[in-house]
C-alpha cells in the first residue's frame, strides 16, 4: 500500500485523530521531496494553502517527474472543488475535507495503482523514444553511407558509426577475399582493412590471414552469425577461435568486451566482419590506466547487437554498392582510354595529344578552383566535374575516326599519291625531252647537217628545257613543305605564282590527262598549284572542313553514351573546345563567355598549345613553349581565348606538369 503524506495541518484535512505513525506531516516543498526515500508509492495530500505558497516549484516537480514518486491531491470543501482545479491544474484529484478513513483507504489504493501505471507508461514511453532514436540514428548513419562513394573513406565510416552507436572504445574491420574457385572456401582470406582505438595509438598496416574458425573474426564470418564476448581473456570453454593478444601486449591496451558482427550484402553472402572492442560506460572516457578498463568497460548488450547488426547490413549494402560504382566507373574509364587508342591508331603520327591535352585542361581546372578573386573567383568544380573535364578532354577528336585516313594523315600539300604521280610525270618528261634532243640529233645527221655547232644548240636547248622542268619539280617539291609560319611559305610560293597551269581544279581531271599529254606542257594543274599554294598547314579549305567535321562528329558519338549524370556535360564541353571567342571558332560559330563553357575554353588553350609544342606533327616543326605562349597571347589580343584562363595557364606554368613533359619528350624520341 502507498505511504501517507499530509502538506499541511493533518487535522485539519483528516476526520478524526490520525493513527500515530501512519501518517507522516509535512508543511513545505522541501520537507516533502525530503520524505521521498524512493522505497515505494506516496500519496500526498495537500492544504490548498500550501500549494498557494509554493505553486511554481510544485507544478515544476511534476513536470520533472514527481509523479513517478508520488500521487498529490488537494483536499478541499466540495463547494470549492472547481475553483481549486482551476488555480491549481497540476494536481491529480481533489479530495473532500475532512477526509474520512474509508474515503482515505480508497485513495491509497487508487494512488498505488496509479502510479504503478504511470511507471509502466513511463518505461514504455523510454523503450519507445529509445527505440525511435536508435531508428533515427540507424536511419541517418544509412544515408551517410549511401551518400558515401569513396570506399576506403566507407569502410572508416562504418566502423566509426558502428563504434558510436554501441559505444565501443575500438574496432577493427575484415574484407572477405575469395580465391580463383568462388565456390571454394579453402582459398578464401580474410584482409585486416582497417582499425580503429580511441585510448591507444594504433600504427595500422594491412594483412590477410585465411578464413577459418581460429579467428573470432574468421569464426563469425564463416558461421554468419555474431559474437558477443565478455571477456576476450576468458573465452566460453571449447570455442574453436581464439583473441591474439599481441597488440595488447605491444601497446598495453587490454581487450575485454567484444561484439563480432558479420556484414552480409543483399544476396546474405558475408563480404566482411566488423569487429568492435570495450564497450563502454561513457564513450569520451579513455581507457587508460589499463586498470580503468576494470571499471569502466562492460559487456555488449543484446541492443547492441541488435543495432550493430542492422548497421553493417546497410553497410554491406553501401559497401557493395560503392565498390559497384568504382568498378564501374573503372570500366568506363578503360573504355574512354580504349577509345582514345582507337583514333590514335588510325592517326600515330598525333598519338598522346588527347592525354597531354587531358593532362593540361585538368591542372588549368585544378589552378582555376583555387583562384579567390576576379572574374574567376565563382567558379570551382567537384571532383565529379574535374573527372567529366577529363573525360572530355581525352575524347575531344573522336570524331577523326570518320575523317578520310587520307585526310587525316595528310603530311604534305600533297597526297602521297599525287606527289609519286607528279615525280612519274616529271620523270616521263624529262625521258621525254631526252628523246626529242636525241631524235633531232638524228635527223641533223641523217639530213647531213650534223656539224657539232647544230649539234651542240639542240643539245643547249634541250639542257635549257630540262632545267625549266627540273626548277618547276624543286619548285612543287620547296613549296609542298608545310609550315606554320606564314614567312616560310611566302618564300616557298614565290617561284609558282607565274607558271602556267592547266585549267581543272579537280585532281580526276589530273588523273585523266596521259604523260604525253602532261609532256607537251603546262606541267602542272590548276589544283596542284591551288593545294601547293597553302600558306599555312598542310590541307586545302576542302581538307581543312573535312577534318573540322571531326568537332561534329565527336559531339553525335558522345551525344549517344548514356552519361550518368556526373558527365552528362561531356558531349557538350568536347563540342565547343574549338569555338573562339570573337565568333571565329567552329562548327558553331559560339561566342562570348555565356555561349562557351569554361571548361571547353580551358581545353582550347591546352589544345592549341600541345599542336604548337608538340613533335609529333608531321605538317609542322614544334615550336619553343615561349614561342606557343606568345601566339596564344595574340590570340587573346584580338579578343580570341579567355584572357582570366589563359593568365592563370602562363602564371602556374602549367606545361611543367611532370606527367606533361614526360609525354612530350616521348613524342620527340617517335
Amino acid at each position: 500500500m502507498a505511504r501517507l503524506l499530509i502538506l499541511g495541518n493533518a487535522r485539519e484535512i483528516l476526520a478524526g485523530e490520525p493513527p500515530v505513525g501512519a501518517v507522516d506531516e509535512v508543511h513545505d516543498l522541501g520537507a516533502l521531496l525530503a520524505s521521498l526515500d524512493g522505497t515505494g508509492p506516496v500519496l500526498v495530500i495537500a492544504d490548498p494553502e500550501r500549494l498557494q505558497a509554493e505553486q511554481s516549484g510544485f507544478e515544476a516537480w511534476l513536470a520533472a517527474g514527481g509523479g513517478m514518486q508520488a500521487v498529490l491531491m488537494a483536499a478541499t470543501d466540495p463547494a470549492d472543488g472547481d475553483q481549486v482545479l482551476r488555480r491549481f491544474p497540476f494536481v491529480h484529484d481533489l479530495v473532500p475535507r475532512p477526509v474520512t478513513p474509508g474515503h482515505l483507504q480508497l485513495k491509497l489504493e487508487r494512488a498505488l495503482e496509479s502510479i504503478r501505471s504511470a511507471r509502466v507508461i513511463r518505461q514504455l514511453e523510454q523503450k519507445v523514444a529509445r527505440k525511435t532514436g536508435e531508428l533515427s540514428e540507424l536511419n541517418k548513419i544509412g544515408v551517410a553511407l549511401s551518400a558515401e562513394r569513396d570506399i576506403d573513406k566507407l569502410l572508416k565510416l562504418i566502423l566509426q558509426k558502428s563504434r558510436e552507436i554501441t559505444g565501443a572504445d575500438a574496432g577493427s574491420l575484415y574484407l572477405v577475399e575469395h580465391g580463383p574457385e568462388h565456390d571454394a572456401v579453402r582459398d578464401d582470406l580474410l584482409r585486416f582493412k582497417l582499425a580503429q582505438n580511441d585510448s591507444v595509438a594504433v600504427f595500422f598496416e594491412e594483412f590477410t590471414i585465411r578464413l577459418d574458425e581460429t579467428s573470432i573474426a574468421g569464426y563469425a564470418a564463416l558461421s554468419g552469425r555474431p559474437l558477443n564476448v565478455a571477456d576476450a581473456y576468458d573465452l566460453p570453454s571449447g570455442s574453436p577461435y581464439r583473441v591474439s593478444r599481441t597488440f595488447d601486449e605491444q601497446s598495453g591496451y587490454r581487450t575485454r568486451s567484444m561484439l563480432v558482427v558479420p556484414m552480409r550484402d543483399h544476396e546474405n553472402a558475408v563480404i566482411g566482419v566488423v569487429q568492435l572492442i570495450n564497450k563502454k560506460r561513457h564513450f569520451g572516457t579513455v581507457l587508460k590506466p589499463v586498470s580503468v578498463v576494470e571499471e569502466e568497460v562492460v559487456p555488449f548488450t543484446s541492443v547492441d547487437e541488435e543495432l550493430a547488426g542492422s548497421l553493417a547490413s546497410q553497410a554491406a549494402v553501401a559497401f557493395e554498392n560503392a565498390k559497384l560504382l568504382r568498378d564501374i566507373r573503372n570500366l568506363f574509364d578503360r573504355f574512354v582510354h580504349a577509345a582514345v587508342s582507337a583514333i590514335e591508331q588510325r592517326d600515330v603520327t598525333t598519338r598522346g595529344h588527347s592525354e597531354r591535352v587531358a593532362i593540361l585542361t585538368v591542372g588549368l581546372a585544378r589552378r582555376v578552383d583555387a583562384v579567390a578573386g576576379g572574374a574567376l573567383g565563382p567558379v570551382r568544380f567537384t571532383p565529379d566535374e574535374m573527372r567529366e573535364i577529363e573525360y572530355a578532354a581525352l575524347l575531344h577528336d573522336f570524331g577523326k575516326v570518320g575523317v578520310r585516313e587520307k585526310v587525316l594523315l595528310k603530311e604534305k600539300k600533297l597526297l602521297g599519291s599525287h606527289l609519286s604521280a607528279i615525280r612519274h610525270r616529271f620523270a616521263y618528261i624529262g625521258q621525254s625531252l631526252e628523246n626529242e634532243r636525241l631524235r633531232a640529233r638524228i635527223e641533223r645527221i641523217e639530213a647531213g647537217r650534223g656539224d657539232a655547232a647544230e649539234l651542240a644548240a639542240i643539245d643547249a636547248a634541250s639542257a635549257g628545257k630540262q632545267r625549266e622542268v627540273e626548277a618547276v619539280l624543286q619548285a612543287v617539291l620547296t613549296a609542298n613543305e608545310p609550315s606554320v609560319v606564314e614567312a616560310e611559305s611566302e618564300r616557298a610560293l614565290r617561284a609558282l605564282r607565274d607558271l602556267p597551269t592547266r585549267p581543272g581544279d579537280g585532281w580526276e581531271h589530273a588523273d585523266q590527262l596521259s604523260l604525253e599529254e602532261w609532256a607537251r606542257g603546262p606541267y602542272l594543274s590548276m589544283g596542284e598549284v591551288d593545294a601547293l599554294s597553302v600558306r599555312r598547314g598542310s590541307l586545302t579549305d576542302d581538307e581543312r572542313l573535312q577534318i573540322q567535321s571531326h568537332v561534329e562528329e565527336t559531339y553525335r558519338f558522345l551525344a549517344r553514351i548514356p552519361w550518368t549524370g556526373e558527365f552528362r556535360n561531356v558531349p557538350d564541353i568536347a563540342y565547343a573546345h574549338h569555338e573562339k571567342l570573337d565568333g571565329s571558332g567552329y562548327p558553331r560559330r559560339l561566342s562570348g563567355m555565356d555561349g562557351i563553357p569554361v571548361q571547353s575554353r580551358m581545353m582550347t588553350i591546352s589544345d592549341i598549345y600541345d599542336a604548337l609544342v608538340a613533335q609529333d606533327r608531321p605538317y609542322k616543326r614544334a615550336v619553343a613553349p615561349e614561342v606557343a605562349l606568345g601566339y596564344l597571347a595574340d590570340d587573346v589580343k584580338r579578343g580570341k581565348l579567355d584572357a582570366a584562363l589563359f593568365a592563370v595557364f602562363h602564371e602556374a606554368r602549367i606545361w611543367d606538369d611532370p606527367e606533361f613533359k614526360k609525354r612530350i619528350e616521348r613524342s620527340r624520341r617517335r
